[in-house]
């Protein structure tokens, strides 16, 4: 009885299907918008748009689909649009059987933020840079410069370094500030304890963070971290500590 009772619903299920293959792109025309739908994703960890922000934005660019057939409503057009939006990395949208427009949206994604004399900006998971937001503070590293930095030294450099620490398991919670001053030395701020780390430059620096990894791994753990002030990474094969 119980297969029987599969067997039919599987028929439904495929008949429904077909229906909706055949039936629905020839009634697709006459179906009207009657709503917008709007999901945005990572919501719970960023906070740059919401709902709202994207239906003003719609109706102020003129794309606010409501009332509209669903033929006369350009998808590609729309999506384009939407990701005008500074915060906004993408959007999909679609069109749902009873009339419901549905809109994902995808957020860029900072991995650090950037403050100089004359500077205060993101750089995104992609290597853009991306405006500060008066709604939402991303709680990510601080890269502090004595000196302006170059468009190009950020989105290659420090993007490619960034970009590493972030998708890295232990170094992501453990920096917390990246200093570079007037003279380009870079320098490391990291969570737990008090010490500097001195990296020199970012060249070399998947080396460079081995050995940190190792010695925080290792040799820290038998002795304390605390005992330190500065761990110097500058020259290959060395990690030079000076105690407090």
């Amino acid at each position: 009885m119980r297969k029987k009772l599969q067997i039919a619903g599987f028929c439904i299920l495929s008949i429904y299907a077909l229906v909706m293959v055949f039936v629905m792109p020839s009634t697709a025309g006459s179906v009207c918008c009657t709503g917008t739908t709007v999901i945005i994703d990572d919501s719970t960890d960023y906070k740059f748009v919401n709902k709202m922000d994207i239906l003003k934005y719609m109706n102020s660019a003129n794309i606010n689909p409501n009332g509209l057939s669903y033929k006369n409503i350009n998808l590609h057009n729309m999506e384009k649009k939407i990701a005008e939006i500074p915060f906004v990395n993408g959007a999909q949208c679609y069109k749902s059987p009873g009339g419901l427009l549905c809109v994902d949206i995808n957020q860029r994604k900072p991995i650090l933020r950037i403050k100089t004399p004359t500077q205060d900006l993101y750089l995104d998971s992609e290597g853009g840079l991306m405006n500060i937001s008066t709604a939402f503070s991303a709680y990510v590293p601080v890269l502090l410069s004595e000196k302006t930095l170059s468009k190009k030294y950020l989105k290659t450099e420090i993007y490619e370094f960034a970009n590493y620490v972030y998708n890295d398991k232990f170094l992501n919670p453990l920096v917390e500030q990246i200093y570079i001053d007037i003279n380009g030395k870079v320098e490391m701020v990291p969570r737990i304890g008090s010490q500097i780390v001195v990296l020199g430059s970012t060249e070399g620096y998947q080396k460079k963070m081995a050995r940190l990894k190792k010695l925080y791994e290792s040799g820290f753990s038998k002795v304390g971290w605390n005992k330190y002030k500065k761990i110097d990474l500058t020259y290959d094969n060395q990690a030079v500590c000076t105690r407090n």
